[in-house]
């Protein structure tokens, strides 16, 4: 009931002074989200509102700013409407919201002193299992794609070991989530795609909260410095891409540290061009706009046939379904969007995009919903792993690292979250006899 309280104060006072009622709404909902998440976020491992935080910024927050900065964009522009675009993503937002919130659960209060360390958790072993995960995350490009990506899942239990060890000892441990995302950053940098160690550098701030429980003031300083660094790495995106990606230079620290030096001003990072680049890179809402006018136009509506497609790809092996779709395939993208671009260029369609080619306005809600409801199942599956050790709870963070954000593919989506569950089900079926009998040992 506070949240919703709190919705109508904020509501009230935005559109006293903006008198647009989309806008008001849309910023509402962002900001009363934001103010939910830094409530909660020491009490519970906020994870499901940092999603819809992710949700609200691109789909929300983000095109009121773009409608707000029409005439200042030219590229990346909203192809409808303020009225038709949030009459479209104001109710798809909430039906996601719903799926989220439909099945009730105790995960994201997770009891870590509950654990009898000396029993039950060895430290040895998890250090083993970081060094062994990062080991295999190199290994996984030179092997086939069907078993570069079960790798590929097993390297991410990095961060399940490395964040347990914290959780552990945060003083003594805070070394091991560090190592794990100084890998992922220096990964990213060497190829010029950040997406990953921004998404786990998050995952480990939420973390982080849960177990330090800073203040309110630290919180608030941190989500400064985010932004800000946010803003840097975006400064230095494009150029250092340029520099590698077309240019002679070869793709390392050292390049991006160059890069980074000519680009540390505060009239770059803090300038318009970048502020509005920042700006479309959160802003999913210009690729489902877009689709929606491409849709209407051409009235080309597919019922659940892309939704197959996707299944397909997702859940059979090649040698059964020789004619799937591609890890990276534009087709789909480039068929509905509304765009053509290229294998090499990453954008997706998003689920609300997804679900208006399937059924129009009421595919988006029913599209939104279902996602929803997919991460609440998920959420329950992962809460029955817990019983066996707390620290499955982290389990989350590598089966919806994808899914959690708003422009992955929802093939993506499913491929990630259906083998993962089959790979790390096993991991923790393989282990419920050992962690079993060792509670019983710690309690008799």
């Amino acid at each position: 009931m506070s949240e919703i309280r709190n919705f109508f104060i904020i509501f009230s006072l935005i559109f006293i002074f903006s008198f647009d009622l989309y806008f008001s709404i849309s910023f509402s909902i962002f900001i009363t989200i934001l103010l939910s998440f830094l409530s909660k976020s020491n009490y519970e491992l906020s994870f499901r509102e940092f999603t819809l935080l992710l949700y609200a910024l691109n789909y929300l927050f983000s095109p009121a700013l773009s409608f707000l900065f029409f005439d200042k964009i030219s590229t990346y522009n909203m192809k409808l409407g303020e009225q038709s675009y949030f009459e479209l993503a104001i109710p798809g937002f909430i039906s996601f919201f719903t799926g989220l919130y439909s099945i009730k659960t105790n995960l994201f209060i997770p009891n870590f002193s509950a654990i009898n360390v000396s029993t039950i958790i060895n430290e040895k072993l998890l250090k083993k299992v970081t060094i062994l995960a990062i080991l295999v995350s190199l290994l996984s490009s030179f092997l086939p794609s069907e078993l570069a990506f079960l790798l590929y899942l097993l390297s991410l239990l990095q961060y399940v070991s490395a964040f347990s060890l914290f959780a552990l000892n945060p003083k003594k441990n805070i070394v091991w989530p560090v190592i794990t995302l100084l890998y992922v950053f220096y990964k990213s940098v060497l190829v010029g795609m950040y997406h990953d160690s921004l998404m786990w550098i998050l995952f480990f701030c939420i973390f982080f909260i849960y177990i330090i429980k800073p203040t309110l003031k630290v919180k608030l300083v941190g989500i400064f410095f985010a932004i800000i660094f946010i803003l840097f790495i975006q400064s230095i995106k494009k150029s250092y891409r340029e520099e590698v990606w077309y240019g002679q230079k070869e793709a390392s620290i050292a390049t991006a540290s160059q890069v980074g030096y000519s680009n540390a001003s505060t009239d770059i990072i803090l300038g318009e061009d970048n502020l509005l680049g920042s700006l479309t890179r959160s802003n999913q809402a210009w690729i489902f706009a877009s689709t929606v006018e491409n849709m209407d136009r051409n009235q080309n509506f597919q019922g659940l046939s892309i939704v197959y497609k996707y299944l397909q790809a997702s859940l059979l092996p090649r040698f059964l379904a020789p004619d799937k779709l591609k890890s990276g395939d534009k087709e789909i993208f480039n068929s509905f969007s509304g765009h053509t671009i290229n294998a090499g260029t990453s954008m997706g369609l998003g689920i609300f995009a997804d679900g208006y080619i399937a059924y129009g306005a009421i595919g988006v809600y029913i599209f939104g919903f279902a996602l929803g409801l997919i991460f609440a199942l998920t959420f329950k599956l992962v809460e029955g792993w817990t019983k066996i050790s707390p620290f499955y709870v982290l389990l989350i963070f590598p089966l919806l690292n994808y899914a959690v954000r708003p422009d992955c593919e929802l093939q993506t989506t499913i491929n990630h979250l259906s083998k993962g569950i089959l790979l790390y089900g096993l991991i923790v079926w393989y282990t419920k006899k050992r962690f079993s009998f060792a509670i019983e040992n710690s309690a008799s």
